[in-house]
């Protein structure tokens, strides 16, 4: 008799429990997504950055915070010219650079092997290319250094055409 009673007991108690685990289950699924969207909306540039004439951020994907947390805030996009996939990060042009932008812009460029020296309309751009064909190209456009690395090589005309889209 008292082992039928506990068997008995031991159903609610049971039921109980799992019901309390999917509760908990329920609430840290919640909690983990709610705190996904709100960190992905609150993760954007606190500065007036540049893009492509005629496209927009949501266009392009988004922005990506590629810099760490302690750090000074870098953000990027993706995008492509003539097919060739490119990253653009962009940032407020360091207080060091302020004072001679040309000469720190150049020793910046060294440090990437950014040789080439061109001008796309006014801009001073340099770029580098890797033995393997990727290329980086660094600039400093409306108080921002920005620099793209591409996938592979890009004409020199298209890379001063997109460098003239951005504003």
């Amino acid at each position: 008799m008292k082992l039928a009673r506990m068997q008995h007991t031991k159903k609610p108690v049971a039921l109980f429990v799992i019901l309390g685990a999917v509760v908990i289950v329920i609430v840290v699924i919640a909690l983990v997504v709610t705190h996904h969207s709100s960190t992905q909306a609150a993760d954007t540039p606190k500065y007036q950055t540049i893009l492509p004439k005629d496209d927009s951020i949501e266009g392009l994907g988004g922005w990506d915070r590629v810099s760490p947390p302690s750090a000074a805030p870098v953000y990027a996009y993706t995008d492509a010219i003539r097919g060739v996939a490119i990253s653009v990060s962009q940032q407020p042009l360091p207080e060091s650079f302020k004072n001679d932008t040309d000469a720190h812009l150049s020793e910046l460029a060294k440090s990437y092997n950014a040789t080439d020296k061109m001008n796309a309309d006014g801009t001073t751009v340099y770029i580098g290319t890797s033995s393997k064909g990727p290329q980086s190209a660094l600039f400093v456009k409306n108080a921002l250094l920005v620099l793209i690395k591409s996938q592979s090589k890009i004409d020199d005309k298209q890379w001063i055409t997109y460098i003239d889209s951005l504003q």
